[in-house]
């Protein structure tokens, strides 16, 4: 057994979070749940990701420099964030208001409308009594409002992708003598609340 660094902590709350994602979800409140669960991987990603390069000091700070390099090679249309940016408009998720972004301001776009106190703007979306998924809607600094549907489904896919992407930048980034990172990583307990 080894020391929990600040780079296992990492690791393990995204991994967590991308765990809970991963699982059946919740009988009567999916969307509702699957949105909580992206939306805090989102914050947590998006906001690690925009450290300096010039704040290197870190297994933790090299593993962000390095996926936001790779989102800002990612168009938005690729998977796993699959924004289908010029189908039918009849599809939910259908937006042609993000044509051209690369995954990373994509990704800061949905940071900012999901979490960013002036910015945010959450609205379910419904059918009937049935809720859907949210409608997020949002004005980049200096730039129009833009609006986009997401359904459970794509909640889902975009947190799994996220999260799955920054435990995989952590883990590389970690010490070539810690061969066992993530095992070290899974051991951190919680603390339990006695029920």
């Amino acid at each position: 057994m080894t020391e929990i660094t600040k780079a296992h902590a990492e690791w393990a709350v995204v991994d967590r979070l991308r765990t809970m994602l991963n699982e059946t979800p919740h009988a009567e409140y999916n969307v509702t749940q699957s949105y909580g669960l992206c939306v805090a991987i989102l914050a947590w990603v998006m906001q690690r990701v925009r450290t300096p390069e010039s704040t290197d000091n870190s297994t933790e700070d090299r593993a962000a420099i390095s996926v936001k390099v790779a989102l800002d090679g990612q168009n938005v249309e690729d998977l796993p964030w699959a924004l289908n940016t010029g189908g039918s408009e009849r599809q939910l998720h259908t937006s042609g208001d993000f044509k051209g972004f690369t995954a990373y301001d994509f990704l800061k776009w949905l940071r900012d409308a999901s979490c960013h106190g002036d910015a945010r703007q959450v609205s379910p979306v419904n059918s009937g009594s049935t809720l859907g998924g949210f409608e997020f809607r949002a004005s980049a600094r200096n730039d129009r409002e833009r609006t986009l549907v997401l359904t459970e489904r794509d909640l889902r896919r975009i947190g799994l992708g996220l999260a799955a992407m920054y435990c995989q930048a952590l883990q590389s980034a970690a010490s070539p003598s810690s061969i066992h990172f993530v095992e070290d990583a899974q051991s951190m307990c919680e603390e339990r609340i006695a029920a």
